[in-house]
């Protein structure tokens, strides 16, 4: 095979991708073996190699360290080099991801990110962009009210993924809501965040009813990981079992509803349907009947609830006599005189 000679920015390219994060890091002679054996480039000069070197430090902060009369060359932990400047939508992007997605995301893959996250601050402070104070104009804002998220040991969350991408069992020790604690041998099947808490799906060893359980991450004391493997649930998926509210109480088998609302309040229902199949149908009193086809949840109590006497359920009949009698029982709390 025929030694190439490239140019000095074709070999100043091989050798950036050949720069270790420290605590590895190269020699010029590891360089030129490597140039040599991967690139198949001849007539290298060890001093060529220190001139590169001497560029690269100063433009893509390579950093150097001296022993004796040898250089050691490497990147700082958390470094990033990219050819592409980041424009200010894509480093939105991540800054965004950081924001909202940082409690969701394994802790390897945040070390990993971490560079892109810094990348992406700095280019939102270019003054071209007028991005700098972007914290102060995008947000994600919950409609109901933003309670303070539970409190987890944040290792605890760590070796729950761990053992996810391992595919390794792992023994908890967990406390029940009413303060019992006890040990689990757990085959984690995915983690979930609802609102302020967040929940790992699984099935556990000497489980007697069938199906995935929720165990609150804050409630967890300790976790050690096994080396057994997982039993698996076939087919699962998160989106899937959230879909067919897995995650939620289903209080019906029907899925036909039926409602009645203020035109006011039935408005947003037209911008944001309650389904795909959603019809909404004006009446002759001004009120607006919906139609949809869903999984009757408890949340879904607790939604319409908060609309009080703006909204009327009419199907599924027993749907109606629940919330009749949780109305009642509100009525009567609010009757008594107040101790």
């Amino acid at each position: 095979m025929a030694v190439k000679e490239l140019s000095q920015i074709e070999r100043q390219l091989a050798i950036l991708r050949r720069i270790p994060t420290e605590p590895q890091k190269v020699t010029v002679n590891d360089l030129i073996e490597y140039l040599e054996s991967s690139h198949n480039m001849g007539n290298l000069s060890k001093r060529s190699i220190q001139r590169d070197m001497a560029m690269l430090e100063r433009v893509f902060g390579v950093h150097v360290r001296t022993v004796g009369r040898e250089n050691y060359y490497y990147f700082p932990q958390g470094s990033h080099i990219s050819l592409k400047k980041m424009g200010p939508d894509l480093a939105l992007g991540f800054l965004l991801m950081e924001k909202y997605t940082h409690s969701l995301l394994p802790e390897a893959s945040l070390d990993a990110l971490a560079p892109y996250f810094k990348e992406a601050k700095l280019a939102l402070k270019n003054e071209k962009y007028k991005y700098a104070d972007w914290e102060k104009r995008v947000a994600i804002y919950p409609k109901v009210y933003p309670l303070e998220p539970a409190k987890f040991n944040a290792n605890h969350l760590l070796d729950i993924y761990k053992a996810l991408l391992l595919n390794k069992q792992f023994k908890m020790n967990y406390t029940k809501k009413g303060g019992e604690t006890k040990d689990y041998v757990v085959s984690a099947q995915g983690v979930v965040q609802q609102e302020q808490v967040s929940y790992l799906i699984a099935t556990y060893e000497g489980q007697k009813a069938e199906g995935l359980i929720q165990f609150a991450i804050h409630r967890i004391n300790d976790i050690e990981i096994l080396d057994s493997s997982p039993k698996r649930v076939a087919g699962f998926d998160i989106r899937e079992y959230l879909e067919q509210g897995g995650l939620d109480i289903s209080l019906y088998d029907e899925q036909s509803i039926e409602l009645i609302f203020n035109k006011s309040t039935a408005q947003h229902l037209k911008e944001t349907p309650l389904a795909k199949d959603q019809s909404l149908t004006e009446l002759k009193d001004g009120r607006v009947r919906v139609n949809a086809t869903i999984n009757i949840t408890q949340s879904i109590k607790w939604w319409l609830l908060g609309f009080g006497d703006q909204v009327e359920v009419i199907k599924p009949k027993a749907f109606r006599n629940d919330m009749k009698m949780t109305v009642q029982g509100m009525m009567e709390l609010y009757s008594q005189k107040s101790k």
